[in-house]
């Protein structure tokens, strides 16, 4: 049986460490992957001793010495680092140097015998900015479990009632719900309500932003997913950028149509006919979705569509983490046993040691 030895370095982050109960719940490796917290200044851990170590974290300047004497301890032994964080968009919107920042990301992926891209978008970024080679970069779509949204009823909007959409996720820049309130000022309420939940730093600023829009709620985060998305009519993502983008397969799975933001892993996602892309961040171009959606005759079989889109992608991310760990170098020899030398005979210095 192979051994995984899962590292991260912060334990409380919700969407992988969510990932991490799916891959190790589901793998089919049960009892031998574990899951190791590095310590913040990153001193290296005391036993790395698995078939295969997977770094989680975000790769950064001050942890490649960490990467580096991990490379050194672990000697032959593959090191899988999964890309979690950096897209094309988030070089674009906080990357002041692209030179420095890729040289680092190079530096972090030649450390590691496989590196994998969460998304399709992910991947094709990685490999035109030259930051590892096509060799050694798999793609895995991230996953959690969500199956038990697909027991959801589909069911058709109720004729002349608003959409009620629905939005949820951490209160930060990045998931771009500021524009999505802005948005909301170019629709009326006869034609959507918005349903905003989540936490973050953010929150007393976009409730704030939305203190004047009586049918937009922002509220805290959710106690009951399944509840919530039952309470919607479709969900909205304008993030900035996204390596994936979980809420998307949630909501997906729960047959509800999405408004995405068409960039990174988000831009695969959402196919014609179970939602609607847009291309740019402006707050009129998303409230043109809105009402696009709004206007949507056949609902019912967008909703189905949105299910069928997001049915067996679980499966099908755990054949690819499967198809990883087969290709990986991984020595599983178990040592020969070794039978007590006869008595009558004699070891001398120019025969081989068993």
């Amino acid at each position: 049986m192979i051994t995984v030895q899962h590292l991260i370095d912060d334990a409380g982050l919700g969407g992988v460490t969510r990932y991490l109960d799916t891959i190790e719940a589901r793998l089919g490796l049960s009892g031998s992957q574990t899951r190791h917290v590095v310590a913040t200044n990153f001193a290296l851990p005391p036993a790395l001793d698995a078939d295969v170590v997977v770094v989680h974290f975000t790769a950064g300047l001050r942890k490649l010495p960490f990467l580096a004497a991990l490379r050194a301890r672990r000697g032959r032994r593959p090191i899988v680092l999964i890309e979690h964080t950096y897209t094309e968009q988030f070089e674009a919107l906080n990357v002041p140097s692209s030179r420095r920042f890729r040289g680092m990301l190079r530096f972090a992926y030649r450390l590691a015998d496989r590196v994998v891209a969460v998304s399709y978008g992910q991947a094709a970024w990685m490999r035109s900015a030259r930051l590892v080679s096509a060799q050694r970069l798999a793609v895995i779509p991230s996953f959690t479990d969500c199956e038990h949204l697909a027991t959801l009823p589909l069911t058709a909007r109720t004729d002349g009632a608003p959409l009620r959409l629905g939005a949820y996720g951490r209160y930060c820049r990045q998931k771009g719900f500021d524009t999505l309130i802005e948005a909301m000022r170019y629709v009326p309420a006869e034609i959507a309500t918005l349903t905003l939940r989540g936490f973050g730093d953010e929150q007393a600023q976009l409730k704030a932003l939305a203190a004047d829009l009586p049918h937009v709620e922002v509220g805290g985060p959710i106690t009951d997913l399944k509840s919530f998305l039952s309470s919607v009519d479709a969900i909205v993502m304008p993030s900035r950028w996204e390596a994936f983008g979980q809420v998307a397969l949630e909501a997906r799975m729960a047959g509800l149509p999405v408004i995405a933001h068409a960039v990174d892993g988000l831009s695969e996602q959402i196919e014609p006919q179970a939602g609607l892309q847009i291309l740019s961040d402006e707050p009129s171009v998303l409230a043109r979705a809105i009402r696009d959606l709004a206007q949507v005759t056949d609902f019912l079989s967008m909703r189905h569509a949105a299910r069928d889109s997001a049915l067996h992608h679980g499966e099908r991310s755990l054949a690819a983490w499967r198809q990883l760990l087969s290709e990986l170098p991984i020595q599983t020899t178990a040592k020969p046993v070794q039978s007590p030398a006869p008595q009558h005979v004699r070891k001398t210095s120019n025969m081989p040691a068993n």
